[in-house]
């Protein structure tokens, strides 16, 4: 009778747990009708941790649902046709949504931060619209009026920087926010390090959890070491002669950075224009480090004769194992670093009369 007793007791208390674990509800309704009988709702960055079908009846559907910690859900049709949504425990969140496209002015409830989100991406899509018009009317220009394609790419410009404003001044509002996931990623890390540095320090301690914060807070490390404004690191290596040279040997008011290899077609386009500014200014307090990433020594000396690289020039010919290529995030070549007195980066990957124009301000 005990045993009996104990085991009813168990199964009521475990029926308590599950319906006390379902703390969370999300329900919708479709303003058209919906031919899908069922919509996929799963855990955004980690439908692995979380997936389920959720049946559609009458064009309404609900979601009761464990949820333990904030993160970032999406109910989806397809994997074009879905809306974001930041859920936290205990939200009551009720959504309306367009059938043709979940994520198109959905109205929402119970959740500040996914309307947040939405809100913000209407202000966008007003810029990416009006962009999207800019782009057929220029492909339309003919390609010798020159004037027209630059009034339309001074217009480009324009929505561009409009659209960095929304972004960065909504960030910056709520910059612990976990729906700054969505906008973060659409400013240039290295023209907005400061910012990306600030949001990953307000949501990593409170969201490092979450799959797509881990990946921000990685991408940020990595960026670190060659943020415009932060110390370039140390380079040491072999010179042609055999002998060790070190980047912070060389000193100069403005020292060149440069990546590149004799076998790379476009480095070797560049150099002429490299050893103008050089002969031009290094008088003046110029100074460029060479770092090549070739194999052959004999190819890297060769092209360093061949081209006039009348500057300092190190490698450890190890191709794209380059360990300096490696320290400084070196993807692609030609990569330029420009750094000041005390070897501070100030600029990046500036060529041709970019490069000079940004060398000549600096040394005039």
């Amino acid at each position: 009778m005990k045993k009996v007793f104990f085991i009813t007791v168990f199964f009521c208390f475990s029926i308590f747990i599950g319906k006390a674990q379902e703390n969370t509800k999300i329900s919708g309704i479709f303003t058209s009708n919906i031919s899908e009988k069922t919509i996929i709702f799963e855990n955004f960055t980690n439908p692995g941790l979380f997936s389920k079908n959720i049946e559609i009846i009458n064009n309404k559907f609900e979601i009761k649902f464990s949820c333990e910690k904030e993160d970032i859900y999406k109910l989806k049709i397809n994997n074009q046709n879905f809306i974001a949504i930041v859920v936290n425990p205990g939200d009551n969140i009720k959504l309306k949504l367009s059938a043709e496209n979940l994520g198109k002015e959905p109205v929402i409830e119970g959740s500040n931060q996914t309307k947040r989100v939405y809100d913000i991406t209407k202000q966008l899509m007003i810029y990416q619209v009006k962009n999207d018009s800019l782009q057929k009317l220029y492909n339309q220009v003919p390609m010798t009026d020159l004037a027209k394609k630059n009034e339309i790419g001074m217009l480009f410009e324009q929505n561009n920087k409009a659209i960095e404003y929304i972004l960065i001044t909504s960030i910056k509002e709520n910059i612990g926010d976990l729906s700054n996931l969505f906008f973060i990623e659409n400013l240039n890390i290295e023209k907005y390090y400061p910012i990306y540095a600030s949001v990953d320090s307000a949501i990593y301690p409170k969201y490092g959890y979450n799959l797509a914060v881990i990946g921000l807070h990685n991408k940020i490390i990595a960026a670190k070491a060659t943020a415009i404004g932060s110390k370039a690191q140390d380079i040491k290596q072999l010179t042609p002669q055999d002998k060790f040279l070190n980047l912070y040997s060389i000193k100069g008011k403005i020292i060149i950075v440069d990546f590149w290899a004799s076998w790379c077609r476009p480095c070797r386009m560049e150099n002429p224009n490299l050893v103008k500014l050089y002969n031009d200014y290094h008088d003046k307090g110029l100074e460029i480090f060479g770092v090549s990433l070739d194999k052959s020594k004999a190819d890297w000396v060769n092209a360093i004769s061949n081209d006039k690289l009348t500057w300092h020039h190190v490698s450890d010919l190890k191709y794209w194992n380059n360990e300096a290529a490696k320290l400084y995030g070196v993807g692609s070549i030609p990569s330029m670093f420009v750094l000041d007195a005390n070897y501070n980066i100030i600029a990046k990957n500036l060529r041709g009369e970019e490069l000079r124009r940004f060398v000549a301000e600096k040394l005039k």
